[in-house]
């Protein structure tokens, strides 16, 4: 990160708060009573650091960003290898916020920052590890968690007390039950329950979804099928074979590719694919 450390004239910043020396402070941000700001650190225009918010180091905030009462954000990884490298960083787009007790961890030396795209809401004591990665319009509600180096397409919504598993995909605009535990990728759209369960479509969301019509639905939910409604006993690789060999749109594009790659990476993201079979080991 480069970037010159000050305080711009139009901050407002009150009297008990500590920015380091090293931070740069944008115009119309907002700091309140004992909020702490720590080492290369930048707050974005318009952010808003209410009351004993804190952001720790290494942490580069965009513009119009709400962060409430004790959220931690740039924090060390919670990774018993983490031996103090400064590093790492955590790059937050524009417009998030993040309610009371929400955690974002900044990235370990390798893997990549931990990166929050735009619009996104953290609810009270959500939880982001080290090197994680989620997109846009993204919803967290209470306790959700996502271990390290786990991503989060944009439009999913995790309820309460949701766990993504380290090294986990999870596509977008996955609707998530409440409890429900991942450890497995999730490919994009689909409606998951209890633990590595997809039970259906997200069919609310695709509905809300502004890019798809009618027939972009109905290609997604011909996909959707094949993969998880298929023949009893028909080889897995048929599958992949006959939906890789077709034209989609867009959105079920999206999907079939988001099943193939789960099926081909490779440790320790070799993780396998929710509801189905593990990619073969040679």
């Amino acid at each position: 990160m480069s970037f010159t450390p000050g305080v711009h004239p139009t901050a407002r910043v009150h009297a008990s708060a500590s920015i380091d020396p090293t931070a740069l402070i944008e115009a119309e941000v907002s700091i309140g009573r004992d909020v702490i700001v720590g080492p290369a650190c930048v707050i974005g225009t318009g952010t808003r650091l209410r009351d004993r918010a804190i952001i720790v180091e290494h942490t580069v905030m965009g513009r119009n960003n709400d962060v409430h009462p004790y959220a931690v954000l740039g924090g060390d990884p919670q990774d018993l290898a983490f031996k103090g490298d400064p590093r790492g960083d955590v790059i937050i787009g524009d417009g998030n916020v993040f309610r009371e007790g929400a955690t974002v961890n900044r990235a370990t030396q390798n893997g990549g920052p931990t990166r929050i795209g735009s619009n996104c809401f953290l609810m009270t004591c959500a939880h982001i590890g080290h090197n994680a990665q989620i997109g846009d319009r993204v919803i967290m509600a209470n306790g959700a968690s996502l271990a390290g180096h786990s991503r989060v397409g944009s439009r999913s919504v995790m309820s309460a007390h949701c766990a993504v598993h380290q090294f986990t995909h999870v596509g977008e605009g996955v609707m998530f039950q409440a409890n429900a535990s991942v450890s497995m990728h999730v490919p994009p759209y689909v409606l998951l329950a209890t633990e590595n369960t997809v039970v259906g479509l997200n069919v609310v969301g695709l509905k809300r979804h502004a890019e798809f019509d009618d027939e972009d639905r109905r290609e997604i939910k011909e996909a959707f099928r094949a993969v998880y409604r298929r023949a009893l006993g028909q080889p897995f690789s048929d599958v992949v074979n006959d939906l890789t060999g077709r034209e989609w749109k867009p959105g079920a594009r999206r999907f079939v590719d988001f099943v193939v790659d789960a099926l081909n990476q490779t440790p320790p993201r070799d993780r396998g694919l929710c509801g189905s079979v593990r990619r073969a080991r040679s």
